[in-house]
C-alpha cells in the first residue's frame, strides 16, 4: 500500500456518497438550517447538506480540502481552514454539527474542550452527529496523537445531551485506501437539551 497522504484520501473519497449517519441526523429536522461540517475533507457531506437546502460552514485544517470546497457554489457555503482546537465555534450558532470520522484526529489534550465547545455551538434542540473511536481501535498505539475513549468516557461526554443513537461497533474492515484495519467506533446522534 502507498504511504497515507491527505491528497490520496481526498482523491479516493471525493466522489464517495455521504455518510448514512449524517442523513439520519439531518432527517430529524422539518426544514434545513445552519450546519457545521467538521473535518469536511473532499466535501462528500458538505455536498449532501447543500443539496438538501442547508447553509453549511465547512471546516478542515488542510489547505487542499479548503481548495476543493472552494469550487462549490458559495451562496450557502462558508469554508474555513482551521484545526478543531483553533476554530471559533460561537455560541448557539448551529442547528446541526457533523463530524464524521473526524474528531478522533483531535489530540487528547484538547479533545474534551473541543467537545464542550461543539455542544455550546449548538442551538437548543440542535443535533450533533459523528464518531468517537474506542480504545480497542487498531490505531490506538503508544505515542499516538489521536484520541480513543472508553464507553464510560463517551457516556460522560454525552451526559448533558439526549442520546438519540449511540451504536458501538467493533470489526475488521478497511480504511479508505483499502488497508485492513480493526475498527472500534462509537456512532453518535445526540441532541442538545433545550434550556
Amino acid at each position: 500500500m502507498p504511504e497515507f497522504t491527505w491528497t490520496n484520501f481526498y482523491s479516493i473519497t471525493k466522489h464517495h456518497p455521504h455518510w448514512e449517519l449524517l442523513e439520519r441526523a439531518a432527517s430529524l429536522f422539518s426544514q434545513p438550517g445552519h450546519a457545521l461540517d467538521l473535518g469536511c475533507g473532499a466535501g462528500r457531506d458538505t455536498r449532501f447538506l447543500l443539496s438538501r437546502g442547508w447553509s453549511v460552514t465547512a471546516v478542515d485544517r488542510e489547505a487542499e480540502a479548503v481548495a476543493l470546497l472552494a469550487q462549490l457554489p458559495g451562496e450557502r457555503l462558508r469554508v474555513m481552514q482551521s484545526s478543531f482546537e483553533d476554530f471559533d465555534y460561537g455560541h448557539e450558532v448551529y442547528d446541526l454539527v457533523s463530524a464524521q470520522f473526524a474528531l478522533p484526529f483531535n489530540p487528547r489534550t484538547s479533545f474534551n474542550d473541543v467537545v464542550v465547545r461543539i455542544k455550546d455551538s449548538l442551538k437548543p434542540g440542535g443535533i450533533f452527529t459523528g464518531q468517537f473511536f474506542g480504545i480497542r481501535d487498531q490505531w490506538n498505539v503508544p505515542d499516538t496523537s489521536m484520541t480513543f475513549l472508553t464507553r464510560a468516557q463517551v457516556d460522560g461526554l454525552l451526559s448533558d445531551m439526549r442520546v438519540i443513537e449511540l451504536r458501538e461497533e467493533e470489526h475488521m474492515g478497511k480504511t479508505a485506501n483499502g488497508e485492513a484495519k480493526y475498527w472500534h467506533v462509537f456512532h453518535i446522534i445526540a441532541q442538545k437539551v433545550a434550556a
